[in-house]
């Protein structure tokens, strides 16, 4: 068709249009693109609205090296600098000999020197794995607990380790629970309760493990071989040493409160401890 018989309109949108698509065309071969309208630019997440037929819009070079360095720091260390973290949640609920409850506090603890020892012995076979426990007392002042040591502690028994090796000299109660759960997100739930024999405070929480090396060996020596302790032995193992006389008994966590719970004579202490993995 003759374009001197085109209305002039037309003739204008024409070459506005082929115009248009030869910027288009050229910002492609130069690895450019638009940011589409509502896209994110920018640091914060500033939402842009494009108006019909405006010019594309490109955040500044400073703003989107911003935004790549908040997303590099947001996505997971990979390879070796990933790091097995073990985490211990604590929940203490402080309640009157009728059940009623008093106080409830929760917070977190950190893995300790024989708790780190002791799970290398358990991945590497020189250690196998016995019962734990719980164990608190104030922190510079009295424990509800009155004893040689001053010092609370609740077991699975009182006739097996760990609760040989503190129990003389702790006031200790057996009942402790120890429930491991499988599959995504394992963790460990240690639950049990001691009654307070005296008004005192809750200062350093911390729990015990008891694990067993190769026969033979005292308290304090580290094995130097792979155990030959069977874990069920070791469970239920009546030597007085902390490690049931084979070594590996100890703090697995422990905590310094910042702010100590205050407990009265008679009242009952429950606890529960999740250990967990990340």
């Amino acid at each position: 068709m003759n374009q001197a018989f085109l209305p002039r309109s037309y003739r204008i949108f024409t070459a506005v249009l082929v115009a248009a698509l030869c910027i288009g065309v050229s910002l492609a071969a130069a690895g450019q693109t638009s940011a589409p309208a509502g896209a994110l630019i920018g640091p914060g997440g500033v939402h842009v609205a494009a108006a019909a037929n405006a010019a594309p819009i490109h955040p500044p070079a400073a703003l989107t090296e911003t935004a790549a360095g908040e997303e590099a720091a947001q996505k997971p260390a990979s390879g070796i600098n990933q790091g097995l973290k073990m985490h211990g949640h604590w929940i203490i609920d402080i309640k009157n000999p009728d059940g009623t409850l008093v106080q409830h506090h929760e917070f977190e603890n950190s893995i300790q020197y024989d708790g780190q020892n002791y799970l290398v012995g358990l991945l590497t076979g020189y250690a196998s794995a016995g019962a734990m426990g719980i164990y608190f007392t104030s922190n510079g002042g009295t424990a509800p607990c009155a004893a040689t040591y001053n010092f609370c502690a609740i077991v699975t028994s009182l006739t097996t380790a760990p609760a040989l090796n503190f129990c003389s000299y702790y006031y200790c109660a057996p009942g402790l629970t120890i429930t491991p759960t499988f599959g995504v997100g394992p963790t460990i739930k240690l639950a049990g309760s001691i009654t307070a024999n005296e008004a005192g405070t809750i200062g350093t929480v911390s729990t015990t493990m008891n694990g067993c090396g190769q026969t033979g060996l005292g308290f304090g020596a580290y094995p130097t071989a792979i155990s030959t302790v069977t874990p069920a032995t070791c469970y239920t193992s009546t030597a007085s040493g902390a490690g049931g006389g084979n070594d590996f008994g100890g703090t697995m966590t422990s905590a310094n409160l910042s702010s100590p719970i205050s407990v009265a004579n008679g009242q009952i202490i429950q606890v529960t401890v999740v250990l967990s993995f990340s």
